[in-house]
């Protein structure tokens, strides 16, 4: 079996190539197989570190603005700023392809170093306001000047951290007792699974900026702390009122033709929508309106290596349909008529890119045994992401009953 053991700097180019091929590699295992490779690298000895390298990564962490209070006290538990606490980069790849077996476009979605403690970008809110044909002029006619409409942006970074710990009673009992499972992995593990559960729900509903969104309503649970995910931009609530976004209801149409109808309407504005995020009972319904549509069912496409999903064709291209577990995209009561409603997203993933800050990848602490005084083998896994939405009008929504 295949151990890796990365040492560098996360915003070191050669690290950050050497740990995409690992993670290539690793997405083509199955989760059986990556639960494996984890617990196999948590029963091996920590890297070593002759170039102290970690000792430096973790001195800028505590001189940072950006890292919580909390996560410095950590990093100070064992005598100032000495980098005590260790960074298994080596555990960190395969932690993430198994976060990607859970949530596979985040593979997709680009990813791109934020600027400051909030990412601060222009944003596309409408197209230039000519009228066809309007650009044609004389021989030595005056040009008539315009411009897009665009709005000078924030979007806000939040941090995601767990924390996770197994007793050296615990960890020595399963050992002797032969049983065929590693306590540290499984806390590991679950950990993943409650970071991309957290990253996916603020990815799709977050709300950091209308105080007075309510999961009962468009704008989603307000919370300072968070980002603001696709729900409350692409809809029209507070803050984002003025997108100009696509939305459609079902009605008329069916749910393919809506999907169809919202992508074109896209393209009109000059996007081209790729992706269709949806709740798995949307997916159920979308598979059982088309169950007698042979292209459909059969036309399969890579999201990525191992994880094939369905597509469906648009006016000007194709949607990969990508089924979100769990209950993340959520419900809310749509305003016309107080109908509980639950959102498709039709994204144009060139315009939309997750800003990270500190590194790309999510980091992986290994806390000092003893530290606080308690026998136990302690882990923090934390990574500070947000999301930019350059042009709101290439994407949109479809909102259909919930079910």
């Amino acid at each position: 079996m295949n151990t890796f053991t990365t040492v560098g700097h996360p915003h070191d180019p050669v690290w950050q190539m050497a740990r995409r091929k690992q993670i290539d590699e690793l997405l083509t295992l199955s989760p059986t197989q990556l639960d494996r490779q984890l617990r196999y690298l948590a029963q091996q000895p920590a890297p070593k570190d002759d170039h102290e390298m970690v000792k430096r990564i973790m001195g800028e962490m505590h001189t940072a603005p950006y890292i919580p209070s909390a996560l410095k006290g950590i990093l100070d538990s064992t005598g100032g700023t000495t980098g005590n606490v260790l960074i298994r980069q080596d555990l960190e790849p395969t932690l993430y392809a198994l976060f990607v077996k859970k949530f596979p476009a985040f593979d997709r979605l680009a990813k791109g170093p934020s600027n400051g403690l909030v990412h601060a970008a222009t944003q596309m809110t409408a197209p230039d306001g000519l009228s066809l044909g309007s650009s044609l002029i004389t021989e030595l006619g005056t040009v008539s000047f315009t411009n897009t409409a665009y709005n000078r942006a924030t979007f806000p970074i939040a941090v995601f951290a767990t924390g996770r710990g197994v007793s050296f009673k615990e960890i020595a009992a399963v050992a002797q007792g032969g049983a065929p499972y590693d306590p540290t992995k499984t806390e590991m593990a679950n950990g993943m699974t409650r970071l991309a559960t957290d990253i996916q729900y603020y990815i799709m509903q977050g709300n950091a900026s209308s105080s007075g969104g309510l999961s009962t309503n468009e704008g989603g649970v307000y919370n300072t702390n968070g980002i603001d995910g696709f729900r409350e931009v692409l809809g029209a609530y507070g803050t984002f009122s003025g997108n100009n976004t696509i939305q459609a209801d079902i009605n008329s149409l069916n749910y393919m033709e809506s999907m169809q109808f919202v992508a074109a309407k896209a393209a009109a504005n000059g996007g081209n929508p790729s992706l269709a995020f949806m709740s798995m009972t949307g997916k159920e319904s979308l598979d059982t309106e088309q169950q007698g549509n042979v292209r459909y069912t059969d036309d399969l496409s890579d999201l990525i290596p191992g994880v094939r999903v369905n597509k469906i064709t648009w006016a000007n291209g194709q949607l990969e349909i990508v089924p979100v577990p769990g209950n993340t995209i959520g419900s809310y009561n749509r305003t016309s008529d107080n109908q509980l409603v639950e959102d498709t997203y039709i994204i144009d993933e060139s315009t939309v890119t997750l800003r990270w800050l500190y590194s790309e990848s999510f980091t992986v602490l290994e806390i000092p045994s003893g530290y606080d005084n308690t026998l136990s083998s302690k882990y923090i896994i934390f990574a500070m992401y947000g999301l930019e939405l350059a042009a709101p009008l290439f994407c949109g929504k479809v909102r259909r009953l919930a079910s």
